[in-house]
C-alpha cells in the first residue's frame, strides 16, 4: 500500500504507517523542492513526455515502493499527516 500525493507547492508531508509517494507537474517546485518530489511528472507539460508514458513510469514507482524502495519522505523520516478537512473553516 502506497499514497499517491499531487504536490504543486511542494508540501512536506508523510505518513506514519504508509509511504507517500509525492509528484508534482510543476517544474519550479520539482527543482527547488528535488529531495521531498519522488516523481517528477512536468515533462508532460513541456511536451516530451505522454500521459500515458509518465503514468507507466508512476505504476513502474509504485510497484518498487510496495517492493520496498525507499520513498522521500521515508528517508527524510516526515510522519506527518494532515486529516481530511470536511467543513468549511474561518
Amino acid at each position: 500500500m502506497a499514497h499517491l500525493f499531487p504536490t504543486g507547492q511542494g508540501n512536506i508531508i508523510g505518513n506514519p504507517i504508509e509511504p507517500v509517494i509525492k509528484l508534482t507537474a510543476n517544474p519550479r517546485t520539482a527543482g527547488d523542492m528535488i529531495e521531498h518530489i519522488d516523481y517528477d511528472c512536468s515533462a508532460i507539460l513541456r511536451g516530451e513526455m505522454t500521459l500515458d508514458e509518465s503514468g507507466d513510469n508512476l505504476i513502474g514507482m509504485l510497484i518498487r515502493t510496495c517492493e520496498g524502495r525507499l520513498t522521500s519522505q521515508e528517508v527524510l523520516g516526515h510522519q506527518e499527516f494532515v486529516l481530511t478537512k470536511l467543513y468549511e473553516s474561518a
